[in-house]
């Protein structure tokens, strides 16, 4: 993940289309909002888990990915630490992702 992906992470924030935390993202999920879920390196293998679980029970299209950046890296992005998010809107969740691969 690049300054460019946690830059987009930013003004998903800023635009109101990111969930930030683990509540706020099963909540996502549950409003059948969410359109990528992104973990911390550092984020548990259960919070992982849970994540999976639930879009699978929520029928969700949502994608699953864990990236190489620790939740307080991700945290100098957003306001605060945080170990999972949701980006609920395609066209800034296809940039993210795109940001990502692009490493």
């Amino acid at each position: 993940m690049t300054a460019k992906a946690l830059s987009l992470l930013g003004l998903a924030k800023k635009a109101g289309k990111l969930s930030a935390g683990h509540d706020a993202v099963l909540e996502a999920l549950q409003r059948k909002k969410s359109v990528l879920i992104i973990l911390a390196a550092d984020a548990s293998a259960r919070v992982e888990r849970e994540m999976k679980r639930e879009v699978t029970f929520q029928n969700s299209s949502a994608q699953v990915v864990r990236i190489q950046y620790t939740m307080a890296e991700i945290g100098r992005a957003l306001p605060h630490k945080v170990g999972v998010v949701s980006v609920n809107d395609a066209s800034f969740a296809s940039a993210v992702l795109k940001a990502i691969e692009e490493g």
